[in-house]
């Protein structure tokens, strides 16, 4: 048998996904909806792995690793200064042999809000709260392990509209304090989102989510970090119509997946 099943690496393999488990990317942003209007994403991402960061930042193989994500964000301005998040997903996870395990089931269901602080004709600051809960169980499992523990993630979002030569463009910067259940340690993460529109209807995304656990782990955890990159093209179709397609990948990091995929969206405001 490869070397990767000894026993390190194949606690290497564990922590690698756990680590990895819940990554959301759908999100609008530190803007808040005006009063009586909101945005609803629907998205769906495939991601697909066969080799992980170890604790060294060194790539090495691990069986296969497929999941998908059918996610909902859902986004309504209560008042012009407070918007309700509401966030379900579907996910099913597919694992190689020797391994061989598999799920698929509701993932996590975020609920929470986003409440501006501060704004001018250019700039936003908000600070988003969501609570996630599980749809998972079973943290033996390892297409369930990772997923199966309540969460809390406090958020401060700054945004910055502007022009890039002729071109509208904005910059979305998220800082994130995660409390994760269990054995599970928290994390600290850092969105960032640059958009341009080169004209009217097309806009040119490029993101970076990094995520870095802190404090202690214990059971199959361990700590680690890893940073995911996406670039995405979003079409105004129609008339509160958009559609989104990208890529995404896992650039860097520590006891990670090294996960590559794409992802398509359909935005609609209302």
């Amino acid at each position: 048998m490869r070397l990767l099943f000894e026993r390190g690496n194949y606690r290497l393999f564990l922590v690698a996904i756990v680590v990895t488990a819940f990554h959301c990317q759908a999100h609008a942003g530190a803007w808040l909806q005006p009063r009586g209007r909101g945005l609803l994403i629907l998205s769906g991402t495939m991601l697909s792995s066969g080799r992980a960061f170890d604790d060294e930042g060194s790539s090495t193989s691990i069986p296969r690793y497929n999941k998908f994500e059918l996610s909902g964000w859902l986004e309504y301005g209560l008042t012009d200064h407070f918007t309700l998040i509401f966030q379900p997903q579907f996910r099913s996870v597919d694992i190689g042999s020797p391994t061989a395990a598999s799920h698929a089931g509701l993932g996590y269901t975020g609920l929470g809000a986003r409440i501006g602080l501060w704004s001018n004709d250019k700039s936003v600051v908000s600070f988003q709260s969501l609570a996630y809960i599980p749809g998972s169980s079973d943290e033996s499992d390892p297409a369930q392990a990772g997923s199966t523990e309540t969460e809390v993630d406090l958020r401060l979002l700054y945004g910055r509209s502007f022009r890039l030569g002729a071109w509208p463009a904005f910059l979305d910067t998220e800082l994130a304090y995660r409390f994760r259940g269990g054995d599970a340690p928290d994390e600290v993460r850092s969105d960032v989102t640059f958009g341009v529109r080169p004209r009217p209807d097309i806009m040119l995304m490029a993101q970076t989510f990094s995520t870095f656990s802190l404090g202690s782990a214990r059971g199959i955890y361990d700590v680690g970090w890893e940073n995911k990159a996406a670039l995405s093209v979003v079409w105004d179709f129609a008339p509160d119509w958009s559609l989104q397609l990208g890529g995404i990948a896992t650039i860097a990091g520590e006891n990670t997946l090294q996960e590559r995929g794409g992802f398509v969206a359909v935005w609609k405001r209302f």
